[in-house]
């Protein structure tokens, strides 16, 4: 409450208008001493480089060694075949007869075993990243 000779009385102000007063009055104060404290910047020693500020982002990284499977597609009579192979091992070949939908042979343990899928491939299939190579 503002009196007549212009000064607040915080006694006569209600106890949460005088806490907010109290609070905004020590905000303002905070603010301002926080802006004038900077200190210059020490002087570098000689040698340093600049090194450019980071902006939180983190950069992609492409690995070197991470590659395509390599695809390779032939025809035997009527039906198209490709197969799916990574590091020189076929894991996937897909079969498209000329009448008949396309099934998929896949080598699921790494064995050289192909089990057949009818249709399209499951979505639900684990994957199969290696962590290790022994």
């Amino acid at each position: 409450m503002l009196l007549s000779n212009g000064r607040w009385n915080l006694l006569r102000m209600s106890p949460i208008r005088s806490l907010l007063t109290l609070t905004l009055y020590g905000l303002l104060i905070s603010v301002a001493v926080a802006g004038g404290a900077r200190q210059p910047a020490a002087p570098q020693p000689p040698g340093l480089i600049e090194v450019p500020e980071d902006d939180g982002a983190v950069p992609l990284i492409s690995p070197q060694g991470v590659d395509e499977p390599e695809i390779r597609i032939r025809t035997e009579g009527d039906t198209t075949v490709e197969e799916y192979s990574r590091e020189g091992r076929v894991y996937m070949i897909k079969v498209t007869p000329r009448q008949g939908p396309p099934y998929f042979l896949i080598d699921n343990t790494g064995d050289g075993r192909f089990m057949r899928h009818d249709g399209p491939l499951p979505m639900t299939a684990p994957a199969q990243w290696r962590i290790y190579k022994f």
